[in-house]
C-alpha cells in the first residue's frame, strides 16, 4: 500500500474525520488513538500539550442536542462550560447515578432551566453505582460524537485531577445501503440495558449513525446476574472474551511483560487473592497466542498518603480516592506485593492525583540513550470508568456460571490489529510523553520476522510501520511501594499531619 493510501486511511482514525493526522518520517506513520488526557488548570502550557478540557469537548462543532451520562453531575459547572449562546437554549438530558438528598438537589436546580431534563438511573442491585462517565453530543449539521471519559461532571474532576477521555471522530448519518459494525451495536446493546425509556430511544437513536471509523472496542459492565449468552458480554468476562479471542501479544511482550491495574478506589476484594489473582487477572491475562507467552507480572497503581498529602489539592484529594481501612487491613497481606506509588512526571501529572481508570499489559524498556525511543511497548490499553472492585467488573459465582455486577461501567480498549490497514505494515502502540510526542520503537523491539528471543536490536529505519503513541498518564518503569515508610491511601482515618496547604484530615 503506498504512503498516501495509507495516511488517507488513517485520517479516518483522528479526531477529526476529515482531516488526515498520519504523517511520515523514516517510514514511520503515526495514527491518532482519539484518547487524550484531560487538562490541569494550574499547569503550564507546556505541560497540558496534547490535553483537552470539558469547554472544548462541548466547542468541538455546533451542538444541537446534548446527553450526559454520569453518576455526579453540577448543573450549573456544566452550563458554564457551553458556549455562551446555548447556555439557555442546547436541549439537554442528565442521566445520572445520585440519590437521596442529591437527586432532590439536582431536580430543584434544572427547574431553572427549560432545556435541561434530569433522568435518574434505578440500580436493580443493592450497592451498585451508576459509574459509567459518557456523552452523546449532536451537532446541527445531521452529525454526533460519542465520548467516553472518567470525570464526574463538578469542577475539582475537571481542573486538579488526572483524567482521560475517548472520543470518537465525528460520525455521519448512514447511508441506506450501511450496515452496522461491532461498536454500534455493542453500545446499543448497552444503553438497551437500561430499564428507563430516556436511554432506550437514544439506544435507538444510534441506529442512524455511521460508526465505522472507530478504531476501539466497547468495554462495559451492566447490573445483574448474567448466564449464558450474557455470560461473556459484560464486565471482566467481556474482556477476558476480547483478549483471548482477538489480541496477539507482540513479539517484544511475549517473554517479558507486566499487566497494570490503575485505579482510583479499591473495593472489598476478600481476605484471599482468589478474584483478584484467579479470576480478574486471568481475565487479563488472555490472548489469542497465550501458549507463546510468558504469564504476564501484576501490578496496581493506587496513591500513598505522601502522594495524597502532597497533591495539588493536598489531603481534600483523598475525598476522591475511596478505599476503607477495614478493607485495606484485610487485604494488605496478599495486596501489597502487587503495589506500586502514584509517579507522573514524564506527564506533569505527579501532583495530580488520579481519577483515571486505565488496565494495560505492556513491557517497560530500560532507559535509552536515545531520546525519542518509546519507553515501552502496549499489547493493549483500556481506558475506563471501572475501579478495582467485583461491584465494577463482577464476580464469577455458580462454579464459573453467572457473573454477578452491582454497577454500570463504560470504557474502550485499544490493540494494534484494531489499527492495522495493511497487512504488510506492522502496528505497534507505544508509550507517549510529553517530551516524546511521537516515539519510535524502542530498541527491544525484534523484527517481525525475528524469533521471539527478545534479543535488543538497532532501529531498522528502513522497516515500514504504523505507530499508535498512548498517553499512559503514570511514569515507567514503576515504583513499588517502599514497606518501611509507604502507606496506602485509605480514606476514613483522620490524618494529623499538614499538608502543603496547612491543613490536617479529618475522615
Amino acid at each position: 500500500m503506498s504512503a498516501n493510501k495509507l495516511r488517507k486511511l488513517e485520517g479516518s482514525v483522528s479526531s477529526n474525520s476529515s482531516a488526515s493526522t498520519a504523517s511520515k518520517t523514516h517510514n514511520t506513520f503515526y495514527a491518532e488513538p482519539c484518547f487524550k488526557l484531560v487538562g490541569v488548570s494550574v499547569l503550564s502550557p507546556s505541560e497540558n500539550v496534547g490535553s483537552i478540557t470539558l469547554s472544548s469537548i462541548l466547542s468541538s462543532g455546533d451542538l444541537e442536542e446534548m446527553v450526559q451520562i454520569n453518576y455526579m453531575v453540577d448543573i450549573e459547572y456544566l452550563i458554564n462550560q457551553l458556549p455562551q449562546s446555548k447556555r439557555h437554549s442546547l436541549r439537554t438530558t442528565i442521566v445520572h447515578g445520585l440519590r437521596d438528598e442529591s437527586a432532590k438537589n439536582i431536580r430543584t436546580v434544572a427547574l431553572l432551566y427549560r432545556n435541561i431534563k434530569v433522568v435518574p438511573v434505578s440500580m436493580p442491585i443493592t450497592y451498585g453505582t451508576h459509574h459509567t462517565k459518557a456523552m452523546l453530543l449532536f451537532f446541527t449539521d445531521g452529525t454526533m460524537r460519542v465520548v467516553i471519559h472518567t470525570a464526574n461532571i463538578i469542577e475539582r474532576e475537571w481542573c486538579n485531577k488526572s483524567q482521560g477521555v475517548y472520543m470518537t471522530p465525528i460520525l455521519p448519518r448512514k447511508r441506506n445501503d450501511s450496515s452496522s459494525c461491532e461498536f454500534e451495536t455493542d453500545l446499543i446493546n448497552y444503553f438497551k440495558s437500561y430499564s428507563n425509556n430516556t436511554m432506550r430511544e437514544y439506544g435507538e437513536r444510534l441506529k442512524n449513525y455511521d460508526f465505522s471509523s472507530v478504531k476501539a472496542v466497547l468495554i462495559a459492565s451492566v447490573p445483574g446476574y448474567h448466564t449464558k449468552d450474557s455470560l461473556l458480554k459484560w464486565g471482566h468476562m467481556r474482556l477476558r472474551t476480547v483478549l483471548g479471542n482477538r489480541v496477539t501479544i507482540p513479539s517484544s511482550c511475549q517473554n517479558d511483560s507486566t499487566v497494570i491495574c490503575q485505579f482510583s478506589s479499591i473495593g472489598s476484594l476478600g481476605t484471599k487473592e482468589s478474584w483478584l489473582k484467579d479470576e480478574f487477572f486471568y481475565s487479563l491475562s488472555c490472548s489469542k497466542n497465550e501458549k507463546q507467552s510468558r504469564d504476564p507480572d501484576l501490578k496496581l497503581i493506587f496513591p500513598t498518603v505522601e502522594n495524597v498529602r502532597d497533591s495539588l489539592e493536598g489531603w481534600s484529594a483523598g475525598e476522591s480516592l475511596p478505599f476503607t481501612h477495614a478493607n485495606y487491613t484485610k487485604q494488605k497481606n496478599y495486596m501489597i506485593k502487587y503495589l506500586c506509588k502514584w509517579k507522573a512526571f514524564d506527564n506533569g501529572r505527579e501532583r495530580a492525583m488520579p481519577h483515571i481508570k486505565t488496565y494495560t499489559r505492556l513491557r517497560a524498556n530500560s532507559p535509552s540513550e536515545l531520546s525519542h525511543e518509546s519507553n515501552a511497548e502496549v499489547a493493549w490499553f483500556l481506558l475506563t470508568s471501572s475501579n478495582l472492585s467485583k461491584a465494577a467488573w463482577g464476580s464469577l459465582q455458580k462454579k464459573g456460571i453467572q457473573l454477578m455486577i452491582r454497577n454500570y461501567e463504560l470504557g474502550v480498549l485499544f490493540y494494534p490489529e484494531l489499527f492495522q490497514m495493511d497487512e504488510s505494515i506492522p502496528v505497534h502502540l507505544l508509550n507517549a510523553t510529553l517530551k516524546n510526542l511521537k516515539p519510535s520503537l524502542p530498541s527491544f523491539i525484534v523484527s517481525e520476522s525475528s524469533t521471539n528471543s527478545s534479543k535488543k536490536r538497532k532501529r531498522i529505519d528502513e522497516e515500514s510501520c504504523q505507530i499508535v503513541p498512548i498517553r499512559i498518564p503514570y511514569d515507567l518503569p514503576l515504583t513499588l511501594y517502599d514497606s518501611k515508610k509507604d502507606d496506602c491511601w485509605t480514606w476514613d482515618i483522620p490524618r494529623k499531619e499538614i499538608d502543603w496547604l496547612g491543613r490536617s484530615y479529618l475522615s
